[in-house]
């Protein structure tokens, strides 16, 4: 079951609720750990900006419900490190259309659900950002591919550890936003590399 915390933070009635009712798209690839490791750096980079959580953590929970809907074949190649985009398009229209249902069903605010929708709508093959709001998800978002997520992709992509993390490293000025999640990035990357030292002398 869905636990209200996440990680040190907590979420409220009705983002435990989305998150509920969101779940049972987010089980394809590894998008419920994905999802909730990425509310929890939007919930740390919501400490350093005047945002609105009632807009970003909606929007981080529901991001990639699209995936759901979207074929295996075509999830591969628009998941790669420089994926097709016109392919990311696909769980993008996708995600608005389940996160709209959701967030009815839930009886949100109709302007931030908007809003909510709109960054959904663009959150990975957007080059521009909307709005503080939209830079925290589309941070978060990439921050997860540092973190926890990490694991998981270097058994999904022909990348080695090393290969990979050299790869996210590269990418990091290039991707992000906000200062604060390039450093949160470069922290992330150096206890990857600890994870690969401490796997590389670990009994056989």
């Amino acid at each position: 079951m869905m636990r209200r915390g996440i990680g040190t933070y907590r979420l409220n009635r009705t983002e435990s609720r989305i998150f509920r009712l969101a779940r049972p798209y987010l089980q394809v690839r590894d998008n419920e750990l994905h999802a909730q490791n990425a509310v929890e750096f939007a919930l740390k980079l919501l400490t350093f900006y005047d945002a609105e959580r009632a807009v970003v953590i909606p929007a981080m929970i529901l991001h990639d419900v699209g995936w759901s809907r979207v074929s295996e074949e075509i999830t591969r190649k628009a998941s790669r490190p420089h994926g097709d985009r016109q392919l990311a398009r696909v769980h993008e229209a996708e995600g608005v259309k389940i996160g709209r249902k959701i967030l009815e069903e839930v009886g949100y605010d109709e302007i931030r659900t908007a809003e909510i929708l709109a960054i959904i709508d663009g959150h990975d093959t957007r080059d521009e950002t909307l709005s503080i709001n939209d830079r925290i998800v589309k941070d978060s978002d990439k921050l997860t591919r540092f973190a926890k997520n990490f694991w998981f992709w270097t058994g999904q992509l022909p990348m080695e550890p090393e290969e990979l993390a050299g790869t996210l490293e590269g990418m990091i000025d290039q991707w992000f936003f906000l200062p604060e999640s390039k450093e949160m990035a470069r922290v992330e990357i150096a206890r990857r590399r600890l994870e690969m030292d401490n796997r590389d002398v670990a009994p056989k």
